[in-house]
């Protein structure tokens, strides 16, 4: 049975690291994640130019924390972040007290901060553009207390409440009613220990899925994390990987099961359905996904490209924006694969069966992942 060992919770340590902005603790390991030594960076830069390359999660808490602190920051990332929104932090830290200028398009990066040392203690702010707005709110609340009015359908709830889990757990308290959110004042604690990383451990299940992979210990995974790609576990033993968890880790493995079709609610584990949708089409099981509300906001436009690849590989999936669908209609295969710069593609597209040239992408999220899924 292989070993796999998997990077840390990039949404963990990303939090932990706003923990340790706002209370002056000590930064988390970046723990094997591109993304996660980007936010570390952004978050201890003593410069005035931070970049923050291809992560939106840094980008927002880099926007919330030098937003509530004296001093001028100018906030930037890549082209691919360029085109993703930053609209509602920065109206929310707005009307917190800081002055932030767009720098370039309205609603989009770069930014010039003008930060602020004593910033207000209630705020009103979309829920609808990414919940990493309210995490990052959440989490720098606690310097002061802060109450946080949740405007529009709120995305990503999961990640909200995985927020809170983890400041509670810090010695902050966290109080939601209804669209309220109340942070009491408080100074973080840290935890010594950070669970590995769920969304990379969908890519393993979709391999063990395909029949790529027979058995496999997730060294370090532990079931509970709260983390809300956990629910690769209920989702896949449907398509017949068994999960079982060991003092070592998580132990996964094909069993026998029958799935003719599948229809499930994704709202709140949007970074599985690329792997989960390539799952479904190289086993030919017909499918609908639905809240997939989000999906075109990510590193890539997440649906369409997986349109896009998918029909290359001669799957005909259909998306809307909410729901992707496959009701096993087949095209002829064409084109070479195209990962769009995204590791939730790349990752999604080898459990696919495709023959992609560059992986680097990958590492945003699991460095050195190649090496191991190639390894005999």
């Amino acid at each position: 049975m292989r070993e796999i060992r998997l990077p840390l919770s990039k949404s963990v340590v990303a939090r932990l690291a706003m923990m340790a902005a706002v209370s002056g603790g000590k930064m988390p390991d970046p723990g094997g994640s591109e993304d996660g030594e980007v936010i570390i960076k952004a978050l201890t830069e003593d410069g005035e130019r931070i970049d923050v390359r291809g992560s939106g999660t840094a980008a927002r808490f880099a926007l919330a924390c030098y937003g509530s602190r004296r001093g001028v920051k100018i906030v930037d990332g890549n082209e691919q972040l360029r085109q993703r929104p930053v609209g509602a932090i920065v109206k929310a830290m707005r009307s917190l007290g800081a002055k932030i200028d767009y720098l370039g398009f309205e609603g989009r990066l770069p930014v010039r901060i003008d930060g602020c040392g004593e910033i207000g203690s209630e705020v009103e702010a979309d829920a609808g553009e990414s919940s990493q707005t309210i995490s990052a709110l959440m989490l720098i609340g606690a310097g002061r207390g802060m109450r946080i009015k949740l405007k529009g359908d709120i995305v990503s709830q999961t990640y909200i409440e995985l927020t809170r889990k983890l400041m509670e757990k810090a010695g902050v308290v966290v109080k939601s009613m209804g669209n309220v959110i109340e942070v009491h004042k408080g100074k973080f604690g840290f935890a010594d220990e950070i669970d590995r990383d769920w969304s990379s451990a969908v890519f393993w299940y979709g391999m063990v899925a395909v029949g790529e992979e027979d058995e496999l210990l997730l060294k370090g995974l532990k079931m509970g994390s709260g983390q809300p790609d956990e629910r690769v576990v209920k989702f896949y033993e449907e398509l017949g990987v068994g999960s079982k968890e060991t003092l070592e880790g998580v132990i996964i493995h094909r069993v026998r099961t029958q799935c003719v079709g599948f229809y499930e609610d994704c709202k709140g584990c949007p970074d599985m359905v690329p792997v989960l949708a390539a799952t479904l089409c190289r086993r030919g099981i017909r499918f609908t996904l639905c809240g997939l509300e989000t999906l075109e906001r990510k590193e890539s436009r997440r649906g369409s490209i997986m349109v896009r690849e998918m029909g290359k590989l001669g799957y005909r999936l259909e998306f809307d924006g909410e729901k992707m669908w496959w009701n096993g209609e087949r095209c002829r295969r064409q084109g070479l694969a195209d990962v769009a710069d995204d590791h939730r593609i790349a990752m999604a597209l080898i459990v696919a069966g495709a023959e992609i040239g560059n992986t680097e992408c990958i590492n945003k999220s699991y460095k050195g992942i190649e090496t191991i899924w190639k390894k005999a």
